[in-house]
């Protein structure tokens, strides 16, 4: 089993699934770029589904608790206590933290106010009163990577639109009655989007990876699904009716 590569497709809590996914929790704690969101994910779906009574220990018996799998030496187990792991997660988090932060533009540069409300009224619409929210929910609402996530919720934290939660654990949030009152306000007086604005993005042609990226960071879910679809139709066309790029 510990030669096993297991099979992150298979049903959650399966033995197949536990052991891929106890494979990339191991690679992602030894990874100090790794990304928090995916580990934190695994984590909870190993204790949640409890994968971890699937995998075996030193002395091929199932582990009988979270605890002890975490305990446990690899390849059998993690070689953490479950709160040492924890502080991992938080460390890395700072760290990726403050490396985004040492990146950011001043706020006046930060761009057209109307992004901010179209963005901020998801997490809005998706969080009751006095929900605590963290990166992870912002990255979940707006299906964003981490680093987006962390960028979005320093700018409104600055806006007033968040503010800190001050009888929780470090990177919790809640949002403001001003921003709830923001949101509500602009849904009432927002002009229906125009189907004729025109966007404008600079990508690099050569690099389809590094473009891919870019339309991300740019685009709605729903823009990128819709030209998801025109590229797929686009392709099926006869090779003579699709233009050259290079022309």
């Amino acid at each position: 089993m510990v030669g096993d590569s297991g099979n992150l497709a298979a049903p959650p809590g399966s033995q197949p699934w536990a052991i891929a996914v106890r494979l990339q929790i191991q690679s992602l704690l030894k990874d100090n770029a790794s990304s928090i969101k995916h580990l934190r994910t695994w984590l909870r779906g190993i204790e949640e589904y409890a994968g971890y009574r699937q995998l075996m220990d030193e002395s091929g018996q199932p582990f009988s608790s979270y605890a002890a799998f975490c305990n446990a030496k690899p390849p059998w187990g993690l070689g953490y206590p479950p709160e040492v792991i924890d502080q991992i997660l938080n460390e890395l988090e700072s760290v990726q933290a403050e490396q985004i932060e040492g990146e950011e533009k001043q706020p006046n540069s930060w761009g057209d106010l109307k992004g901010y409300l179209q963005r901020f009224s998801k997490l809005v619409k998706s969080c009751a009163e006095n929900d605590p929210i963290n990166v992870d929910k912002i990255a979940e609402v707006l299906d964003t990577v981490p680093r987006n996530a962390y960028r979005w919720r320093k700018r409104w934290l600055h806006l007033g639109w968040i503010e800190p939660l001050t009888d929780t654990e470090n990177g919790y949030y809640r949002i403001t009655q001003e921003g709830r009152k923001l949101v509500q306000d602009w849904l009432t007086k927002a002009p229906k989007s125009n189907k004729n604005d025109k966007l404008w993005l600079t990508i690099p042609v050569c690099n389809s990876k590094k473009a891919a990226e870019q339309l991300i960071q740019s685009l709605e879910v729903e823009q990128l699904r819709e030209l998801y679809n025109l590229i797929g139709e686009s392709l099926n066309q006869p090779p003579n009716e699709i233009q050259n790029c290079n022309d």
